[in-house]
């Protein structure tokens, strides 16, 4: 009787208390729930304990079967206890929903039959996977997104090739025109205006590339000051309205439903949120089309901050319904320039969102192909309470520039040429230095007051405009080393902006030049 005494009951007996012990031993250090069963059985003879800890669901459970157990995990696993019975070793994997862990598993099965004795029986191994395949999809996913990425990053720079040498041939090409017929002032004047144009646009691609980078780097500052809506609204409007009419587009804006229009915002950045929106509807409206501008105050949910909503709606080609969830995605756009004839990096309404969340607001948008599209952007800005100044602000009076010397530090010889006949063009007296040595070598050799503002570039030569401000700062004379310096750079970012004031510099102008901000700027220095 005790050679064909069943396996499940010798071990219930505690007959080869060794090989049980083995067993338990086995069962509390490898990461496999392992079952043994008959020949002919649906259930098990043995389950090693660890079937708990791996699989939520007590050894004792595989005795016998319980139909009313909910476990869709229990139930599948009772299933292949009773059906599989292959001839040789067999693996294969399951997914299933274990309810005791509370989350879908994926697990490995083995099947083999072996020989106990004279006794022919089936081991069942299950190793868990779920971890495995979850680092496997977040490899994939991270894969995948990666792969799209870099597609998305190829078009861009093949787009950005494109985008860039656009301009850049008008730029060479109506500067050899000009050349050709100097003795033709119209023509001439066409080809200039033509070449100002295509830098302008050329300046915006570069720009956006720059302001992505800033983004991606973190390195991107709001910084809150006063400021009215109203006239922020009106000078983008006034901005904004000749090349609407140049593009004949009805342009129209209603900015009267709001009661608090003095808050604390970052108006630059906030300008650039409605240029960009207000861009992207003139590039994709054709001419005849509207463009509306609207700015409205929502019931606020907290005392003293005002609920802002912008909404900026055109009449244009559209965005198509595939589209529209990957529109505010970096260096996307549904059509390239080559197709549409519209320049453009793929990044300005990607900039314009990651700014729009940095201020703290909410953007979003609809659109209809072939009907327009409607950008709302809504922010929370702290309203200022004290009322402005009842005095009406001077109006700028004209400055004579004749007496006023200026020490131009520009390495670039073509840059010093812009520089200088902008300047003498406005009755400056302009001496130049080749580097920052050069610089303060010719203050120090100077009388007081011979010079009255140095304009300084930062990359230069022998002393780059860092170290020359800070010698200059150094200088023993005060009249000589309080002399106004302000930067003419090409350094654009905020942080160049910073190093310059922190190393001694009064001002900060970038290039290239906007003329009139460089004379609006040293009238306000000198003034």
């Amino acid at each position: 009787m005790g050679e064909k005494k069943e396996f499940l009951s010798m071990f219930r007996e505690g007959e080869p208390d060794n090989i049980q012990i083995f067993y338990q031993a086995v069962s509390q250090n490898i990461d496999a729930a392992i079952f043994i069963v008959g020949k002919t059985a649906d259930t098990a003879e043995y389950v090693f304990e660890n079937t708990e800890r791996l699989l939520g669901i007590p050894a004792e459970k595989f005795y016998h079967r319980d139909l009313s157990d909910p476990n869709e995990l229990y139930g599948k696993i009772m299933e292949i206890l009773r059906t599989e019975r292959p001839r040789q070793r067999k693996r294969w994997e399951m997914e299933c929903f274990n309810k005791t862990f509370g989350q879908t598993m994926w697990l490995s099965v083995v099947c083999c039959p072996v020989i106990f004795g004279t006794n022919e029986k089936y081991l069942f191994s299950f190793s868990n996977l779920t971890e495995e395949r979850l680092i496997r999809r977040a490899l994939s996913e991270a894969a995948n997104a990666a792969s799209q990425a870099s597609a998305a990053k190829t078009r861009f720079l093949s787009n950005m090739s494109h985008d860039i040498r656009t301009p850049l041939n008008a730029i060479m090409g109506f500067a050899a025109l000009a050349e050709k017929h100097l003795d033709d002032g119209k023509k001439v004047s066409g080809y200039l205006q033509k070449i100002l144009s295509s830098g302008k646009i050329l300046l915006e691609l570069v720009k956006d590339v720059l302001e992505m980078s800033l983004l991606e780097s973190g390195k991107m500052i709001i910084e809150e000051s006063e400021n009215d809506l109203k006239e922020i609204f009106c000078e983008i409007h006034s901005i904004v309205s000749e090349e609407m009419e140049k593009r004949h587009l009805d342009f129209y804006m209603d900015i009267d439903q709001i009661q608090d229009q003095r808050v604390l915002c970052d108006s630059t950045h906030l300008k650039q949120i409605l240029m960009n929106l207000l861009n992207n509807s003139m590039k994709f409206t054709p001419s005849g089309g509207k463009v509306t501008f609207t700015l409205s105050q929502r019931d606020s949910f907290q005392e003293g901050l005002g609920s802002y909503e912008i909404r900026v709606r055109d009449t244009g080609i559209g965005i198509s319904e595939q589209f529209l969830p990957r529109v505010f995605d970096s260096f996307e756009r549904e059509v390239n320039s080559t197709v549409n004839k519209i320049p453009g990096t793929g990044l300005g309404l990607s900039i314009t969102k990651a700014i729009v969340e940095l201020m703290n607001g909410m953007i979003d948008v609809r659109s209809q192909k072939g009907k327009g599209t409607e950008f709302a952007v809504t922010f929370f800005f702290p309203i200022v309470r004290i009322p402005p100044s009842q005095s009406e602000p001077e109006a700028e009076e004209d400055m004579d520039f004749t007496d006023i010397r200026i020490l131009l530090a520009e390495d670039n010889e073509l840059n010093q040429e812009i520089a200088t006949e902008i300047l003498t063009g406005y009755g400056f007296s302009v001496e130049t230095a080749e580097n920052g040595q050069i610089a303060v070598d010719k203050l120090s050799r100077s009388s007081p007051g011979y010079y009255d503002l140095i304009l300084m570039d930062i990359q230069m030569p022998v002393m780059n405009g860092h170290e020359a401000t800070r010698a200059i700062r150094r200088l023993r004379d005060p009249a000589l080393s309080g002399i106004t310096i302000v930067a003419m750079t090409a350094n654009a970012f905020h942080e160049d902006e910073q190093a310059a004031l922190d190393c001694g510099m009064d001002g900060f102008i970038t290039k290239p030049i906007d003329v009139d901000l460089l004379i609006k700027t040293l009238k306000r220095i000198l003034a």
